[in-house]
C-alpha cells in the first residue's frame, strides 16, 4: 500500500494531509495492490535481443508511418501532418471550449475514408447523435463511424483488437475505469492505469487514439503529471467564453514541432477554421495612438499581432499604480515600465499602464517587447506610430534592442503584405529590398 500526490506524482509509504514534495493539501491517494503484474505477463527474460535501427526504418514500415488527415489543416499543422499509426494524443481545455465538438468533427472527416471509434463515457448516446446529425446536416452520414458508452478500459482495448480501426476517440480518460486496479473513478491510481493500457494498445495495434483530459482550476491535466509524459502528444485547446475563436496549442508533440498553433472560430455549425489569423489579431486602424504592430512566429506561420497601450494620470498621491496586462505576462510589462522609466525617457511612475493583445490572444515571446514599448511611448506622447511598420525585439534591462528568432521569415512576410519599415535590433540584416529595416540600438532611440 502507498500513496501518490495527484498533483506531483509523489510517492509515500503513509498518508499525508500535506504533500511534501509540492506542498498541496489533500492531493495525496491511496494505492492498493497496484503492480507492474497487474499490466503485463508474467514471466522471466531469459534471452536478451538486439535489434539492427535501420530494420526498423518507419518509412519501410507501410500504414504505420503514413499521416492520416484529420480534415482541418489547421489540425494537421498542429499534429505536425496528421496522426501517425501508434500516436497517443492527450487533447485538453476548460469546460464547454469545445473539445468534444471538434474532435466529433474530426471523427466525422476520417470516417468518410476508414472506420472510427468514438468511444463517450461522459455524454449518452442521445446527446452524442443530437450533436452529431448538428454537424453533419444535409450530408450523408458516415457509416464508417461507430459509437461506443463502454467505461471499462480493457473492454475498450478488447474492442479495439476486435474492430482495428483508423482511428479512435476517448471521451474522458477521468470516466474511464480499469477494472484490475483498486480506486476511485477519476482517481490517480486508475488515470495511470487507464492511460498505461490505452498506450500500450494503441502501440501495439498502430491505432492513433485521441484522449479527452479535463483540467483542473489552476489549468493543469487533472491526474498524475506521468499521464502527460506517457503520451506521445499534448494539444491545449484555449479561448474564452465571450470569444467565439479557439486557439489550439501544441505543447508536447513526439511527431512535430511544438510551437505549432490552429485557430478555429466557433459557429454553430461547429468549429470552422481560420486559415489567415492575422485577420483576427490585426484589426487597426490606420495611425491610431498607443497601437503598434508585432509579428511572432509560431512553427512556420507568421503571425501579426496588434499591441493596443493606454496610460491614464493617477489622480491622486499614495494611490497604487495600476499595471494592467492583456494576453501579455504582468511581470514582463512591470519591466518594460521601469525600463522605460529608467532608460527610455519615458516617465511612467505617475502613471497607471494598460496593454492588451487584440484579438484574445496569449503570446508569450519576448519578440513583442518593442512593440510594447513603442505603443506605450505612443500612448504618453499621443503621436500616432507608422500605419506600414512593424516593430519586433526583445528589450533587456539595460535598455538595448535585440533580435529574435525566425526574423528573416518575419520580414519576407512583411514585405509581401505591403509593410513599408520594421524597427528591430541593429545586429539584423535585411535581405529583401522593398522593405525598410529601421535599427533601434536602445530604447531611448525608438
Amino acid at each position: 500500500m502507498k500513496y501518490i500526490c495527484s498533483k506531483c506524482g509523489y510517492e509515500s509509504i503513509k498518508w499525508e494531509g500535506k504533500c511534501s514534495s509540492c506542498n498541496e493539501w489533500g492531493s495525496l491517494e491511496e494505492i492498493c495492490n497496484v503492480t507492474d503484474s497487474d499490466f503485463r505477463n508474467k514471466g522471466k527474460a531469459e534471452i536478451f535481443t538486439v535489434k539492427d535501427i535501420e530494420q526498423n526504418n518507419p518509412s519501410e514500415k507501410g500504414t504505420k508511418s503514413k499521416r492520416r488527415s484529420t480534415g482541418f489543416e489547421e489540425f494537421d499543422r498542429v499534429l505536425g501532418g496528421g496522426f501517425v499509426g501508434g500516436q497517443v494524443v492527450l487533447m485538453a481545455g476548460e469546460p464547454g471550449i469545445g473539445k468534444s465538438t471538434i474532435l466529433l468533427q474530426t471523427a466525422i472527416n476520417v470516417a468518410s475514408k476508414n472506420k472510427v471509434v468514438y468511444v463517450s463515457v461522459e455524454e449518452s448516446l442521445p446527446q452524442i447523435y443530437s450533436r452529431y446529425t448538428r454537424l453533419v446536416g444535409r450530408r450523408k452520414k458516415q457509416e464508417n463511424l461507430v459509437f461506443s458508452e463502454e467505461f471499462a478500459t480493457e473492454k475498450i482495448v478488447n474492442m479495439l483488437e476486435q474492430e482495428l480501426p483508423a482511428l479512435c476517440i476517448v471521451d474522458s480518460i477521468q470516466a474511464l475505469e480499469s477494472i484490475n486496479v483498486n480506486g476511485v473513478m477519476g482517481g490517480s491510481s486508475q488515470i495511470r492505469a487507464n492511460g498505461y493500457l490505452l498506450t500500450k494498445a494503441a502501440k501495439r495495434l498502430g491505432i492513433p487514439i485521441v484522449i479527452v483530459g479535463q483540467i483542473t482550476k489552476d489549468g493543469f491535466v487533472a491526474g498524475p503529471k506521468v499521464l502527460e509524459h506517457i503520451v506521445d502528444s499534448v494539444l491545449n485547446l484555449q479561448g474564452d467564453e465571450f470569444n467565439v475563436y479557439r486557439v489550439l496549442k501544441c505543447m508536447k508533440n513526439r511527431y512535430g514541432a511544438t510551437n505549432e498553433i490552429g485557430v478555429f472560430e466557433m459557429m454553430e455549425s461547429g468549429m470552422c477554421e481560420v486559415r489567415d489569423p492575422s485577420e483576427i489579431f490585426l484589426q487597426r486602424n490606420n495611425e491610431t495612438v498607443g497601437s503598434a504592430v508585432t509579428a511572432i512566429l509560431k512553427g512556420t506561420r507568421v503571425m501579426f499581432i496588434e499591441i493596443q497601450a493606454l496610460t491614464s494620470d493617477v489622480s491622486s498621491e499614495g494611490v497604487p499604480l495600476k499595471r494592467v496586462a492583456n494576453g501579455f505576462k504582468k511581470n514582463r510589462l512591470d519591466m518594460l515600465c521601469a525600463v522605460l522609466t529608467r532608460r527610455g525617457g519615458i516617465y511612467l511612475n505617475n502613471k497607471d499602464v494598460f496593454v492588451n493583445v487584440v484579438g484574445g490572444l496569449n503570446v508569450e515571446d519576448p519578440a513583442i517587447d518593442l512593440a510594447v514599448c513603442a505603443a506605450i511611448k505612443s500612448a504618453v506622447n499621443e503621436r500616432p506610430l507608422e500605419s506600414k511598420a512593424v516593430y519586433i525585439g526583445e528589450v533587456g534591462l539595460t535598455g538595448e534592442v535585440r533580435g529574435c528568432l525566425g526574423w528573416e521569415a518575419i520580414i519576407k512576410e512583411s514585405a509581401r503584405l505591403g509593410y513599408e519599415s520594421i524597427y528591430t535590433s541593429k545586429h539584423l540584416q535585411n535581405k529583401v529590398s522593398s522593405i525598410k529595416l529601421k535599427t533601434v540600438e536602445d530604447i531611448k532611440s525608438l
